[in-house]
């Protein structure tokens, strides 16, 4: 294993950086670069005051507090340093060169994660929740990060293998003894065992529309013929002008994508071409764009004219119902048009909701907002398994997997069909569930996993 070195700290001025240095020849690295009176060698886990010093010239880099920490007590589990220097970019880049030249290599994307993955100090679902614990931007999603770090998923994730395994162990067996049929107490076992991981594992996927959310926002297109509002309704929602807004119509070209905190939730708004019959070949590209981002989003908003009370959008709306998760009507500009109140109304089988709005005098805007808010609580699970929520993608997939596994296991046990059969498909239940939290893996998934990291994580 080699030994690898990265800031563990953005490289921006601040009142300290962090360069951090892992693998077999870290305490190596620190001996040949840091002087001090007292050795961080011999006084492990304690930060240690003194310089850091370019071998080859004798020159001082800087002053700095360094901690070494032997392996296993570590956070890759290795041997490992961390160096504590004056935020300065440039001194970060010079301490960094010297590590390099000392034998360390740069860390690439997540590797110090990886480590620590690889060493047992974290399970795979532990590592992507640090990855979410630091991207987080809402109090919401940092609880959830922080509770799948201290385990609470994976523990969840274990104990549901754990009686899975034990019947697998039992109809093996059966199987390596045909002639001893199958006893009572083990057919009404295996009733019990797969009937409680189904339940659990449909519990736990209940959990991910409000759990993806959580962790990635609630992600909203703002669409609609041209020159409705849209981008002046966003603008509102943000608080400040981040789109431009004009009387032409076909300003928003290509979409536009926005986060916004509203009650402590995160949004993802998508700004995006006004939709109409005879468009630019640009402005063209931009609804397509548009169209090809309604199965992307959460909830699609139809924003329209109020005082286009006569115009019919229902060959658009059937269109949008067909492929959209959650569609409402926003009328716009009912300050000029108050009669539209109650008037313009999108039928209940297409829209789950007409809103009424003025992006100008913002009347109803806190309406949207709190339409918004209540749409994400109405979608939190009344129940969730051991406190569990699934907020990866990776995760659903997996238990899809092994729901999908145990059901044919069950029918299969059910209409007597051979326990190879059953035996085959209680196997693949249980691999997708160490694959979900890394008893068993692929070197493809912790490469696309662990590439989603920052370099120094």
């Amino acid at each position: 294993m080699t030994t690898i070195a990265a800031p563990a700290t953005a490289l921006y001025p601040a009142g300290v950086a962090v360069i951090r240095i892992s693998g077999p020849g870290s305490a190596a690295i620190l001996s040949g670069i840091f002087k001090s009176r007292q050795s961080p060698i011999q006084h492990p886990h304690q930060l240690i005051f003194g310089k850091i010093v370019d071998p080859a010239s004798g020159n001082v880099l800087d002053t700095c507090l360094a901690v070494y920490m032997p392996a296993p007590r570590s956070f890759t589990g290795e041997d490992t340093v961390e160096l504590q220097i004056h935020g300065s970019p440039l001194i970060a880049k010079n301490v960094l060169g010297v590590v390099y030249s000392a034998g360390a290599r740069p860390a690439e994307p997540g590797e110090f994660s990886k480590r620590a993955y690889l060493n047992g100090k974290l399970d795979l679902v532990q590592a992507e929740a640090l990855c979410d614990l630091i991207n987080a931007t809402s109090e919401q999603a940092l609880k959830i990060a922080q509770e799948q770090l201290e385990g609470r998923f994976s523990k969840v994730i274990t104990e549901l293998g754990e009686p899975l395994r034990d019947l697998l162990a039992e109809i093996e067996a059966t199987i390596d003894f045909p002639e001893e049929d199958i006893q009572p107490e083990v057919k009404e076992r295996f009733n019990l065992v797969t009937e409680n991981a189904v339940d659990t594992i449909k519990c736990l996927l209940a959990s991910y529309s409000y759990g993806h959310v959580m962790r990635d926002g609630f992600r909203v297109l703002l669409c609609g013929p041209p020159n409705v509002g849209k981008s002046s309704i966003l603008n509102t929602l943000l608080g400040e002008d981040r789109v431009i807004v004009s009387e032409e119509s076909g300003t928003t070209r290509d979409l536009i994508e926005e986060h916004v905190l509203i009650s402590n939730y995160r949004f993802v708004f998508c700004d995006s071409a006004g939709i109409r019959d005879n468009p630019g070949k640009i402005e063209q590209r931009g609804i397509e764009l548009a169209k090809s981002k309604v199965t992307w989003a959460d909830l699609v908003l139809f924003v329209v004219d109020a005082g286009d009370k006569d115009t019919l959008y229902s060959e658009i709306l059937e269109d949008l119902r067909n492929k959209a998760k959650n569609l409402w009507m926003v009328v716009n500009k009912i300050d000029a048009y108050p009669d539209a109140v109650g008037n313009i109304i999108c039928d209940s089988n297409v829209c789950s909701r007409t809103i009424y709005v003025s992006a100008k005098t913002v009347e109803g805007l806190s309406a949207l907002r709190e339409a918004l808010v209540e749409t994400i609580e109405s979608g939190m699970p009344d129940n969730l398994e051991g406190g569990a929520v699934v907020t990866n993608e990776r995760h659903r997939l997996a238990l899809r997997r092994a729901r999908r596994s145990l059901e044919l296991a069950r029918d299969a046990f059910k209409d007597s069909l051979p326990l190879e059969l059953v035996s085959s498909e209680l196997r693949i239940a249980l691999t997708a569930l160490e694959e979900l939290i890394g008893i068993t893996t692929t070197e493809d998934i912790l490469g696309r996993i662990f590439s989603k990291f920052c370099i120094g994580k």
